[in-house]
């Protein structure tokens, strides 16, 4: 089967690359511009398309016209290149923040998004992840690893995540190319508190003391994501402290996956360097 890939360099597309490959397909990648309408169009694969991947997309961004260009426009760039190849499956990466009650741009891109993929004819699967943590990851979990690293003190601060690992995703993205078309599937990971992280965290060999002042932590950490240095944008550490946690559904009946526990995927991502 040959399928093309957009967002195939990033922390996910990577993993989901390898994994493709060790399997036998045959993937190409289109590493241009998403959002140059004429640079999709015109984009020659040179061999007939069966399936296209669609990973690419922008989160940590602060203009909203950066989130249109891409997230919006980009895709619907994307189904125009699947209609003019007459693509038998897109498979897109949306999110669980979709079901979100904070109204922010990636949320409300990632709707629209899907929309346009629903509306479009073409046959489509929409998996919608939870948080995704492992190796290659600079943002999320790497962050709490690295300053845990670092500092000898850490914050403790009251919320949960629902934490998804790599691997598991890009089985599932690849178990997606033989499933039937049209369905949305959400998939949520394991619910784990963040002092629980924490812990796994220390247990693994990381030396640092927790001060529980959650409240105050929490005030801090919105103080910085609104500073240019800030590594995470104030959306995104909203959407953290909100503490929302989604349904986790049968995904891992219908992939028949045995999901990564939380110590073997923290330890994988701890030694990856």
């Amino acid at each position: 089967m040959a399928i093309l890939m957009t967002g195939s360099r990033g922390f996910i597309g990577s993993k989901l690359v390898s994994f493709l490959n060790e399997n036998d397909y045959d993937v190409f990648s289109f590493d241009g511009d998403i959002a140059d309408r004429d640079q999709v169009l015109n984009f020659e694969p040179g061999k007939e398309i069966e399936a296209v991947v669609h990973l690419a997309s922008v989160i940590d961004r602060k203009d909203e016209q950066d989130f249109r260009k891409v997230n919006i426009e980009g895709t619907k760039n994307v189904v125009d290149l699947c209609k003019k190849n007459k693509v038998k499956r897109l498979i897109f990466l949306s999110s669980l923040k979709v079901f979100s009650r904070l109204n922010n741009l990636y949320n409300e891109s990632k709707k629209e998004a899907e929309k346009i993929i629903i509306s479009s004819g073409v046959p489509y699967i929409i998996l919608r992840p939870s948080m995704v943590y492992g190796p290659g990851d600079k943002k999320n979990i790497k962050i709490l690893l690295k300053l845990s690293k670092t500092f000898p003190i850490m914050p403790g601060l009251k919320f949960r995540m629902q934490l998804l690992f790599v691997d598991d995703l890009a089985k599932i993205i690849m178990g997606s190319l033989i499933l039937p078309p049209n369905q949305i599937i959400n998939i949520a990971g394991r619910t784990v508190s963040y002092m629980d992280l924490l812990k796994a965290v220390k247990e693994l060999g990381c030396n640092f003391s927790i001060i529980n002042w959650p409240n105050f932590f929490a005030l801090i950490l919105k103080t910085v994501s609104h500073l240019p240095f800030s590594p995470m944008p104030a959306w995104q550490i909203d959407s953290i402290l909100a503490d929302e946690i989604f349904e986790e559904y049968g995904w891992r009946e219908i992939f028949n996956i045995k999901e990564t526990v939380l110590r073997e995927g923290l330890l994988k991502t701890i030694e990856n360097k």
